[in-house]
């Protein structure tokens, strides 16, 4: 069992930045105080892909249904924009695990069957 010691999201940003320009793939953050409601933390080009990702820090060991700290308009964004063809997901931080989350449908009163979702215990899993 893997375990994430980042205090919270921003530490957990710098680490999955760094490790990305580490394999030479694009990645830009975007600063939240002058974007719409519900943009995501990190656009990215992964290959030729290029990935919207919301960054999520939750301090616990997850469990089999986790409530996931979307803001307001925020799956409503990621929807929007894999609706349009592009990749939205969001990465969960958990103590013991990052779970990749998609946005195909929405997830009713965020709450999330992480069973469903690929599971990874190291930043280099996230980034194959």
């Amino acid at each position: 069992m893997a375990l994430f010691t980042y205090r919270n999201e921003a530490a957990f940003s710098k680490a999955l930045v760094t490790a990305m320009r580490n394999r030479d793939i694009f990645v830009q953050r975007i600063e939240s105080g002058s974007t719409g409601r519900g943009v995501p933390d990190i656009y990215a080009i992964i290959g030729t892909t290029p990935v919207w990702i919301e960054l999520k820090r939750v301090r616990h060991a997850s469990q089999r249904f986790e409530e996931i700290p979307w803001r307001p308009g925020q799956q409503s964004w990621l929807m929007d924009v894999t609706r349009r063809g592009q990749q939205a997901i969001t990465l969960c931080c958990f103590d013991d695990r990052i779970v990749k989350i998609s946005h195909k449908n929405l997830h009713l009163h965020n709450v999330v069957d992480i069973e469903m979702w690929d599971s990874y215990y190291t930043l280099k899993e996230v980034l194959q």
